[in-house]
């Protein structure tokens, strides 16, 4: 991924210098086809079976999958009395757990774990 795919996906918002060490730190070389899993029947999500608590969480400034998008899939699955719960952090992109703040988000996730 080139650094300025990067800023886009994942670090749009954060310092320029935050930036480049987290992409410094995080990219790795990968196969292009390493993401087509997911565009098969294979990944195919079926929104009413039972499932294992689910918490689905979104960054407000994330481009690659917008909240909207990420709120639209957690109003898919169907009240069927798995646990189910959305949060949207603010202020946070796609990178959500690598910026300067992230342990107050990492604690929402670590509780609402030890709750469901």
């Amino acid at each position: 991924m080139s650094f300025k795919d990067w800023q886009y996906a994942f670090v749009n918002t954060m310092p320029l210098e935050e930036q480049k060490a987290a992409y410094a730190k995080f990219t790795i070389p990968e196969s292009k086809t390493v993401a087509r899993g997911g565009l098969t029947a294979a990944a195919k999500v079926d929104y009413k079976k039972t499932h294992a608590p689910l918490l689905l969480t979104s960054g407000s400034t994330d481009n690659i999958i917008p909240a909207h998008l990420n709120n639209r899939n957690y109003k898919k699955y169907v009240p069927n009395g798995s646990v189910l719960n959305y949060k949207e952090f603010e202020n946070r992109n796609h990178f959500v757990l690598g910026q300067p703040g992230w342990e107050n988000d990492a604690d929402y996730i670590l509780d609402w774990i030890s709750l469901n």
